[in-house]
């Protein structure tokens, strides 16, 4: 049951019937206070304005001094109707002339029933647009190792597809990575300078390849080793060159590891494009359009992106190869024929922002029709004790490092439960580790930059995946310690007056997740999922440490704040399978 609709749609009726169906759209909200009931609308104040007149047209005969009193006829209207009545308890009216929902107890008591009927499935929106939807991340380059900013693109482009498939679109998990270009080039250079050594596992090869590549970096710096590593770059190019042999090897030790490495977090991506593959496509469609999207500039063919208030790039460079840009619109193309979308979405850090502002504007003069079918999301930096990130000089803490420290930590703690064998030991050490992670990159805006804080992202009692896990634990610990295991789970048993303060305040949340679902899916912005779990954990934790849930004062008490428990469990669970983060039993 949709409560938010059958208010919204009680609102409209009532405006129309009234004659004050003045605006197209507006809003409910929730209350901060939650004393002020479970809905509110300002819909008093939106239209007082064009009811008064003024400077607006007057459409109402009575007289009415403030939006309040407008208020008070639109609630007397909303009183008589009866579809409403199922739901709302009260309507008052508040302030200067906000609309407030009280829904009925025995209705949000009957949510839990349907979250135990629905059980994975609560939440889940259905979506009559149903859009294909192209859901493009991680990007990391190969003969290299991945970078904190390529973690956040894979655990940021992840959680958005599960969001958007569970608001009920059809998704299509991809990626993109760079196997040509200059910093493979340097990588082949410095492996040939250390004299092409081949390390037996795949864990020292992808480490040697990142060593080479700085190796290469820092030869580039030098013009004689410079000529030669723009020599091997356009080499490269040429499938009948030697450099072949050289290349194909390094990189099917990174295609390797990177398939290893996305098992790891959890990441099922059904198609993986590489830049080898794009670029020729990417090439003929600039030189085909010189002269109407692009032009020459000497020895280069550019997009001059002034003239759409953006910036000029170069798409062809002065030797004749392709630059990132062109092999990004012979990707877009080859995307179209794959799996004709209606959106693809790109997630790469925010100094991107402007590199992808020009290749969009590329796309749209290419191809009209696809117009607004391409969004990037600039996501914030990343910030750890050691600064700013960068992988030519070496001194940096690469993804898997990271990963590996957290692990780390957390194995430290969980080595003291000595009731754990040792390989529970290890699965709830990546469980618990991979969700500190990924809830510490999510649990802000993704635009915005963020600090990385070991012991904050591990904490069991602060705004942190693990402290969502423990309380999910702690549910199922309760639930397993239940004599009767086939307790009813019809939560209408308890008589909706004998409900507590801390029952009432998780019943008043338990409902709203299928729109907080909904929300995040629009504003392609997890961290609202991540405020609205970490409220519901506070909330159950509150409620735990005050009152019995086994031993409570009678049976049907004692069912309630079981089915209660369950329903919150499913809940967590539910969201944090959205987040790309384990739901572990135990802790």
């Amino acid at each position: 049951m949709n409560f938010e609709k059958i208010i919204s749609d009680a609102i409209q009726k009532t405006l129309v019937e009234l004659n004050l169906n003045l605006v197209e759209r507006f809003e409910l909200e929730h209350p901060v206070d939650e004393t002020h009931g479970d809905y509110a609308c300002n819909i008093a104040m939106i239209i007082f304005p064009l009811v008064k007149g003024g400077s607006q047209i007057k459409i109402w005969q009575g007289d009415f001094k403030n939006p309040r009193q407008l208020a008070q006829v639109i609630k007397t209207n909303l009183d008589q109707n009866e579809e409403l009545k199922t739901i709302v308890e009260k309507i008052e009216i508040a302030g200067p002339g906000f609309i407030n929902f009280y829904l009925k107890t025995d209705i949000l008591i009957n949510q839990i029933s349907l979250i135990l009927e629905k059980k994975d499935d609560f939440g889940k929106n259905e979506n009559p647009e149903n859009r294909k939807i192209i859901v493009e991340y991680g990007h990391p380059n190969t003969h290299k190792l991945p970078h904190i900013g390529h973690l956040f693109s894979y655990i940021a482009g992840d959680s958005l597809a599960r969001i958007l498939e569970f608001n009920g679109n059809t998704i299509l998990k991809a990626n993109y990575q760079g196997d040509i270009g200059p910093h493979v080039a340097k990588c082949i250079y410095g492996w040939q300078q250390k004299g092409k050594p081949i390390p037996e596992k795949l864990e020292n090869k992808v480490k040697l390849l990142q060593e080479c590549y700085q190796l290469g970096s820092e030869l580039y710096e030098d013009e004689n080793h410079k000529q030669k590593i723009i020599a091997i770059n356009k080499a490269i190019y040429d499938p009948q060159n030697d450099i072949q042999k050289d290349w194909l090897q390094t990189r099917q030790w990174s295609l390797d590891f990177y398939l290893e490495f996305e098992k790891l977090l959890g990441v099922n991506q059904k198609k993986h494009y590489l830049e080898s593959q794009m670029w020729q496509r990417g090439l003929q469609i600039v030189k085909d359009n010189v002269g109407k999207v692009f032009e020459k500039s000497g020895d280069t063919v550019i997009f001059a992106g002034e003239k759409f208030g953006l910036h000029t790039r170069v798409f062809i460079t002065k030797e004749g190869t392709p630059t990132y840009e062109a092999k990004d619109l012979g990707l877009f193309t080859q995307k179209m024929e794959d799996w004709p979308f209606d959106l693809t979405i790109t997630p790469t850090a925010s100094e991107q922002n402007e590199y992808f502002n020009v290749v969009i504007e590329a796309v749209n003069q290419l191809f009209p029709e696809y117009k607004n079918k391409w969004m990037h999301i600039g996501f914030g930096m990343v910030s750890l004790s050691t600064g700013k990130m960068s992988s030519r000089k070496g001194n940096i803490l690469s993804a898997p490092d990271l990963i590996e420290i957290v692990f780390a930590r957390v194995g430290q703690i969980i080595e003291k439960r000595k009731e754990l064998n040792s390989e529970e030991k290890e699965k709830i050490r990546k469980q618990v580790g991979l969700g500190a992670i990924k809830y510490a990159f999510l649990k802000s805006s993704l635009t915005k930059n963020m600090v990385f804080d070991l012991e904050e992202s591990i904490s069991l009692n602060g705004n942190s995946g693990p402290y969502l896990q423990y309380t999910y634990a702690r549910c199922q610990s309760v639930l397993s310690k239940n004599n009767n295991p086939s307790f009813t789970k019809r939560a209408d048993a308890q008589q909706s007056e004998d409900l507590n303060q801390e029952e009432l305040f998780i019943l008043k949340w338990l409902y709203r997740f299928p729109e907080i679902v909904e929300k995040s899916a629009k504003e392609f912005a997890p961290n609202h999922l991540c405020t609205y779990l970490y409220d519901l954990a506070q909330r159950y934790n509150t409620f735990y440490n005050k009152h019995s849930i086994l031993k409570a004062e009678n049976e049907r008490q004692k069912q309630l704040r079981l089915a209660l428990t369950q329903a919150t469990a499913q809940v967590i669970k539910n969201g944090l399978k959205l987040l790309g983060i384990n739901a572990p039993n135990t802790m």
